[in-house]
Protein backbone atom coordinates (compact mmCIF):
# COMPACT_ATOMS: atom_id res chain seq x y z
CA UNK A 1 0.00 0.00 0.00
CA UNK A 2 2.53 2.48 0.83
CA UNK A 3 4.11 1.65 -2.67
CA UNK A 4 1.35 2.95 -4.23
CA UNK A 5 0.39 6.00 -1.90
CA UNK A 6 4.58 7.92 -2.65
CA UNK A 7 3.49 8.20 -6.30
CA UNK A 8 -0.06 9.48 -5.63
CA UNK A 9 0.96 11.87 -3.18
CA UNK A 10 3.60 12.87 -5.95
CA UNK A 11 0.67 12.80 -8.74
CA UNK A 12 -1.42 15.05 -6.54
CA UNK A 13 1.41 17.58 -5.63
CA UNK A 14 1.95 18.05 -8.86
CA UNK A 15 -1.33 18.68 -10.49
CA UNK A 16 -1.71 21.37 -7.84
CA UNK A 17 1.58 23.09 -8.70
CA UNK A 18 0.34 23.20 -12.15
CA UNK A 19 -3.03 24.69 -11.66
CA UNK A 20 -1.08 27.22 -9.57
CA UNK A 21 1.20 28.07 -12.77
CA UNK A 22 -1.87 27.54 -15.24
CA UNK A 23 -3.66 30.28 -12.85
CA UNK A 24 -0.70 32.73 -12.45
CA UNK A 25 -0.12 31.76 -16.05
CA UNK A 26 -3.75 33.47 -17.12
CA UNK A 27 -3.34 36.25 -14.68
CA UNK A 28 -0.21 37.96 -15.85
CA UNK A 29 0.05 39.69 -18.98
CA UNK A 30 0.57 37.51 -22.47
CA UNK A 31 4.13 36.64 -22.96
CA UNK A 32 3.64 37.13 -26.87
CA UNK A 33 2.38 40.86 -26.56
CA UNK A 34 2.05 42.45 -29.81
CA UNK A 35 5.00 44.97 -29.07
CA UNK A 36 7.18 42.77 -27.74
CA UNK A 37 7.19 40.64 -30.44
CA UNK A 38 7.75 43.27 -32.90
CA UNK A 39 10.35 45.01 -30.33
CA UNK A 40 12.19 41.54 -30.40
CA UNK A 41 12.10 40.81 -34.08
CA UNK A 42 14.48 44.33 -34.78
CA UNK A 43 16.88 42.88 -31.92
CA UNK A 44 19.69 40.84 -33.34
CA UNK A 45 19.35 38.00 -31.65
CA UNK A 46 22.90 37.99 -30.08
CA UNK A 47 21.90 36.85 -26.25
CA UNK A 48 25.02 38.53 -25.20
CA UNK A 49 23.62 40.69 -22.54
CA UNK A 50 25.60 43.81 -22.97
CA UNK A 51 22.55 45.66 -22.81
CA UNK A 52 22.70 44.57 -19.28
CA UNK A 53 19.64 42.00 -19.82
CA UNK A 54 19.84 38.19 -19.74
CA UNK A 55 19.08 38.16 -23.56
CA UNK A 56 17.21 40.20 -26.13
CA UNK A 57 13.40 39.38 -25.36
CA UNK A 58 13.93 40.17 -21.45
CA UNK A 59 15.36 43.38 -22.79
CA UNK A 60 12.32 43.68 -25.53
CA UNK A 61 10.25 43.32 -22.58
CA UNK A 62 12.36 46.07 -20.83
CA UNK A 63 11.82 48.82 -24.45
CA UNK A 64 7.84 47.99 -24.44
CA UNK A 65 7.95 48.94 -20.34
CA UNK A 66 9.27 52.21 -21.00
CA UNK A 67 13.49 51.35 -21.02
CA UNK A 68 16.27 53.22 -23.27
CA UNK A 69 16.31 51.91 -27.08
CA UNK A 70 19.90 52.59 -27.57
CA UNK A 71 21.46 50.01 -25.24
CA UNK A 72 22.11 47.42 -27.85
CA UNK A 73 25.83 47.38 -29.23
CA UNK A 74 25.13 44.35 -31.83
CA UNK A 75 22.60 46.29 -33.74
CA UNK A 76 24.07 49.74 -33.99
CA UNK A 77 22.49 52.78 -35.02
CA UNK A 78 20.35 50.95 -37.49
CA UNK A 79 18.37 49.14 -34.22
CA UNK A 80 18.35 52.43 -32.51
CA UNK A 81 16.82 53.87 -35.78
CA UNK A 82 14.27 51.01 -36.58
CA UNK A 83 12.93 51.19 -32.60
CA UNK A 84 12.90 54.54 -32.98
CA UNK A 85 10.36 54.45 -35.67
CA UNK A 86 8.50 51.52 -34.49
CA UNK A 87 7.43 53.03 -31.15
CA UNK A 88 7.36 56.73 -31.66
CA UNK A 89 10.21 57.31 -29.71
CA UNK A 90 12.98 60.23 -30.71
CA UNK A 91 16.21 58.73 -31.34
CA UNK A 92 19.37 58.50 -29.45
CA UNK A 93 23.39 57.99 -29.92
CA UNK A 94 24.09 54.52 -29.23
CA UNK A 95 24.86 54.15 -25.70
CA UNK A 96 28.87 53.51 -25.59
CA UNK A 97 28.62 52.54 -21.85
CA UNK A 98 27.16 48.69 -23.49
CA UNK A 99 29.95 48.68 -26.67
CA UNK A 100 30.82 50.93 -29.50
CA UNK A 101 28.37 48.80 -31.92
CA UNK A 102 31.23 48.39 -34.41
CA UNK A 103 30.18 44.77 -36.03
CA UNK A 104 32.95 41.95 -34.63
CA UNK A 105 33.76 38.40 -35.49
CA UNK A 106 35.69 35.66 -33.08
CA UNK A 107 38.84 34.55 -33.98
CA UNK A 108 40.66 31.49 -33.19
CA UNK A 109 44.61 31.71 -32.97
CA UNK A 110 45.52 27.90 -33.88
CA UNK A 111 48.98 28.03 -32.32
CA UNK A 112 48.32 29.48 -29.21
CA UNK A 113 44.76 27.03 -28.66
CA UNK A 114 44.74 24.56 -26.19
CA UNK A 115 41.98 22.59 -26.81
CA UNK A 116 40.67 23.40 -23.11
CA UNK A 117 36.74 24.18 -24.45
CA UNK A 118 35.94 26.85 -22.42
CA UNK A 119 34.72 28.70 -24.63
CA UNK A 120 31.91 26.70 -25.83
CA UNK A 121 29.70 26.98 -23.04
CA UNK A 122 29.82 30.95 -23.02
CA UNK A 123 28.58 31.25 -27.02
CA UNK A 124 24.87 32.10 -27.00
CA UNK A 125 24.76 30.80 -30.35
CA UNK A 126 26.93 27.87 -30.88
CA UNK A 127 29.15 29.18 -33.02
CA UNK A 128 32.60 27.52 -31.72
CA UNK A 129 33.10 23.84 -32.20
CA UNK A 130 36.34 21.14 -30.80
CA UNK A 131 36.96 18.49 -28.99
CA UNK A 132 39.16 18.21 -26.26
CA UNK A 133 42.71 19.06 -26.91
CA UNK A 134 41.97 19.80 -29.85
CA UNK A 135 42.05 22.69 -31.75
CA UNK A 136 38.58 24.66 -31.45
CA UNK A 137 37.30 26.91 -34.37
CA UNK A 138 34.73 29.62 -34.96
CA UNK A 139 31.80 29.07 -37.70
CA UNK A 140 31.93 32.57 -39.47
CA UNK A 141 28.40 32.58 -40.69
CA UNK A 142 27.00 32.17 -37.22
CA UNK A 143 29.39 34.13 -34.64
CA UNK A 144 27.44 37.31 -33.60
CA UNK A 145 30.47 39.10 -32.00
CA UNK A 146 29.32 39.36 -28.34
CA UNK A 147 32.77 38.34 -27.71
CA UNK A 148 31.25 36.35 -24.69
CA UNK A 149 34.12 33.56 -25.54
CA UNK A 150 36.96 36.04 -25.07
CA UNK A 151 37.11 36.46 -21.15
CA UNK A 152 36.79 32.35 -20.15
CA UNK A 153 39.65 31.84 -22.53
CA UNK A 154 43.01 30.75 -20.22
CA UNK A 155 45.77 31.46 -22.51
CA UNK A 156 43.70 35.04 -24.34
CA UNK A 157 43.53 33.46 -28.19
CA UNK A 158 40.47 34.68 -29.36
CA UNK A 159 40.49 38.30 -30.78
CA UNK A 160 37.65 40.07 -31.86
CA UNK A 161 37.95 41.21 -35.83
CA UNK A 162 35.77 44.29 -36.83
CA UNK A 163 34.51 43.73 -39.76
CA UNK A 164 34.61 47.11 -40.97
CA UNK A 165 38.52 46.81 -41.20
CA UNK A 166 41.08 44.52 -43.19
CA UNK A 167 42.55 42.06 -40.91
CA UNK A 168 46.07 42.90 -39.36
CA UNK A 169 48.07 40.30 -39.22
CA UNK A 170 51.66 40.18 -38.02
CA UNK A 171 53.51 40.32 -40.93
CA UNK A 172 52.50 40.37 -44.70
CA UNK A 173 51.39 37.07 -46.53
CA UNK A 174 54.35 36.74 -49.41
CA UNK A 175 52.56 34.50 -52.35
CA UNK A 176 55.62 32.39 -53.27
CA UNK A 177 54.72 30.24 -56.46
CA UNK A 178 53.21 27.09 -55.54
CA UNK A 179 55.27 24.06 -57.22
CA UNK A 180 51.91 21.68 -57.62
CA UNK A 181 53.47 18.98 -55.28
CA UNK A 182 50.09 17.71 -53.40
CA UNK A 183 52.08 17.01 -50.54
CA UNK A 184 49.22 19.50 -48.52
CA UNK A 185 46.01 17.46 -49.85
CA UNK A 186 46.91 14.22 -48.03
CA UNK A 187 47.76 16.35 -44.55
CA UNK A 188 44.41 18.14 -44.81
CA UNK A 189 42.02 16.90 -41.68
CA UNK A 190 38.97 17.88 -43.18
CA UNK A 191 39.83 16.46 -46.75
CA UNK A 192 39.80 19.76 -48.22
CA UNK A 193 42.55 20.85 -51.39
CA UNK A 194 44.75 23.79 -49.60
CA UNK A 195 46.33 23.60 -52.92
CA UNK A 196 43.74 24.67 -55.00
CA UNK A 197 42.40 27.03 -51.90
CA UNK A 198 45.94 28.81 -52.39
CA UNK A 199 45.66 29.43 -56.22
CA UNK A 200 42.25 30.17 -56.18
CA UNK A 201 42.51 32.94 -53.60
CA UNK A 202 41.25 35.70 -54.73
CA UNK A 203 38.22 34.66 -56.52
CA UNK A 204 35.32 33.96 -53.33
CA UNK A 205 33.10 31.86 -55.14
CA UNK A 206 35.15 29.36 -56.32
CA UNK A 207 36.68 29.39 -52.75
CA UNK A 208 33.12 28.42 -51.07
CA UNK A 209 33.00 25.67 -53.73
CA UNK A 210 36.18 23.94 -52.44
CA UNK A 211 34.63 24.31 -48.48
CA UNK A 212 37.21 27.23 -47.12
CA UNK A 213 34.51 27.81 -44.24
CA UNK A 214 35.51 24.23 -43.37
CA UNK A 215 39.21 24.95 -42.85
CA UNK A 216 40.28 24.75 -38.91
CA UNK A 217 43.31 26.31 -39.62
CA UNK A 218 45.24 23.48 -37.96
CA UNK A 219 48.52 24.60 -39.88
CA UNK A 220 49.18 21.13 -40.80
CA UNK A 221 49.28 22.01 -44.57
CA UNK A 222 52.04 24.65 -43.62
CA UNK A 223 54.31 21.68 -42.34
CA UNK A 224 53.89 19.95 -45.26
CA UNK A 225 54.38 22.55 -47.77
CA UNK A 226 58.20 22.37 -49.04
CA UNK A 227 57.99 25.55 -50.80
CA UNK A 228 57.22 27.26 -47.25
CA UNK A 229 54.25 29.27 -48.10
CA UNK A 230 51.86 29.92 -45.21
CA UNK A 231 48.43 28.66 -46.59
CA UNK A 232 46.76 28.79 -43.14
CA UNK A 233 47.37 32.26 -43.07
CA UNK A 234 46.39 32.87 -46.94
CA UNK A 235 42.89 31.22 -45.85
CA UNK A 236 42.64 33.47 -42.03
CA UNK A 237 42.82 36.18 -44.79
CA UNK A 238 40.76 35.13 -47.50
CA UNK A 239 37.95 34.35 -44.70
CA UNK A 240 38.27 37.64 -43.46
CA UNK A 241 37.82 39.15 -46.86
CA UNK A 242 34.32 36.85 -47.90
CA UNK A 243 32.71 38.25 -44.23
CA UNK A 244 33.49 41.78 -45.08
CA UNK A 245 31.04 41.07 -48.32
CA UNK A 246 28.69 39.60 -46.44
CA UNK A 247 25.45 42.00 -47.08
CA UNK A 248 22.93 42.88 -44.39
CA UNK A 249 20.49 41.28 -46.73
CA UNK A 250 22.32 37.57 -44.73
CA UNK A 251 22.14 39.03 -41.68
CA UNK A 252 18.79 40.06 -41.42
CA UNK A 253 17.71 36.17 -42.64
CA UNK A 254 19.99 34.53 -39.66
CA UNK A 255 18.14 37.29 -37.39
CA UNK A 256 14.61 36.36 -38.74
CA UNK A 257 15.67 32.37 -38.18
CA UNK A 258 17.35 33.02 -34.44
CA UNK A 259 13.80 34.71 -33.30
CA UNK A 260 11.86 32.55 -35.45
CA UNK A 261 13.32 29.74 -33.34
CA UNK A 262 12.88 31.54 -30.18
CA UNK A 263 9.12 31.98 -31.04
CA UNK A 264 8.52 28.45 -31.38
CA UNK A 265 10.32 27.43 -27.96
CA UNK A 266 8.00 30.30 -26.07
CA UNK A 267 4.55 29.18 -27.84
CA UNK A 268 5.78 25.32 -26.85
CA UNK A 269 5.86 26.30 -22.98
CA UNK A 270 2.87 28.12 -23.31
CA UNK A 271 0.94 24.99 -24.97
CA UNK A 272 2.77 22.64 -22.04
CA UNK A 273 1.30 25.30 -19.64
CA UNK A 274 -2.03 25.44 -20.99
CA UNK A 275 -2.83 21.83 -21.47
CA UNK A 276 -1.21 20.04 -18.13
CA UNK A 277 -1.32 15.84 -18.40
CA UNK A 278 -4.64 14.65 -17.63
CA UNK A 279 -4.76 13.25 -13.88
CA UNK A 280 -6.14 9.72 -15.33
CA UNK A 281 -3.45 9.50 -17.66
CA UNK A 282 -0.24 9.93 -14.83
CA UNK A 283 -2.33 7.22 -12.74
CA UNK A 284 -2.73 4.95 -15.61
CA UNK A 285 1.30 5.42 -16.07
CA UNK A 286 2.08 5.08 -12.69
CA UNK A 287 0.04 1.70 -12.37
CA UNK A 288 1.87 0.39 -15.58
CA UNK A 289 5.32 1.91 -15.33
Amino acid sequence: MDIVIGPLTLMIVGLIASGLLIITARRLPARDDEAVVKILELLPQTQCAQCGYPGCRPYAEAIAAGEAINRCPPGGEDTVTALANLLGRPESPLDTSHGDGIPRLAAIRAEDCIGCGLCLAPCPVDAIIGAPQQLHVVLDEVCTGCALCVDPCPVDCIDMIELTQDIQLDHPIPRPPCIHCGNCVPACPRDLAPQQLYLQQDRPDVLETLRISDCIECSRCDKACPADIPLTATFRQARADRNRRVGRAAIDQAVAVRVSRHEQRYSRADEVLSHPPDPADLLATLRNP
